[in-house]
């Protein structure tokens, strides 16, 4: 009979952490916690446009025909263009053209020294009102963030409005 003698694993998972550790380091990695972005959080107000098609009708600026239609921005009432991210919040204003025709407010994240913004949240003004915004699910009860089926039960999605209370 061969007697089986228990280690505890975790002083070489422990060192093994602290080699790789010190393996990133050297090679010039961040940590994780050095990697968190500083952000502002901001509440934009506009429109949604092209930004080829703005610049062309604000500047005369006109663009490479392969790089029009590539970057939503939002129009604010005093004329600036805030470019958009395109990630899961912001690709629905790529998608669908019936977006481009409401009036928003975004919450965004913005990054210093990047000029687009990162869409958090969405709102639509509508009769002074103001209402939180995505596309809806009603089978399966869940949000949504562009015009696509349900990534469930492969069935429609609707605009949804919600009234805020502030």
């Amino acid at each position: 009979m061969i007697a089986v003698r228990h280690t505890p694993r975790f002083p070489i998972a422990a060192l093994s952490a602290i080699a790789i550790g010190s393996l990133a380091a050297s090679a010039g990695f961040a940590a994780e916690s050095d990697l968190a972005p500083a952000y502002a959080t901001q509440s934009l107000r506009g429109r949604i446009v092209w930004l080829d098609e703005a610049l062309r009708r604000k500047h005369g600026i006109v663009v490479d025909p392969d790089a029009a239609r590539t970057t939503v921005a939002l129009e604010t009432a005093d004329g600036r263009l805030v470019p958009i991210v395109k990630d899961f919040r912001g690709r629905g204003f790529h998608i669908d053209p019936k977006l481009r025709e409401l009036d928003w407010e975004l919450l965004v994240r913005a990054f210093p020294g990047v000029p687009f913004v990162q869409v958090v949240r969405t709102y639509v003004w509508r009769d002074g009102k103001k209402y939180e915004f995505d596309y809806w699910c009603d089978v399966y009860a869940i949000p949504m963030y562009e015009l696509k089926d349900c990534e469930c039960c492969q069935g429609a999605t609707r605009f949804r409005f919600r009234e805020t209370k502030d």
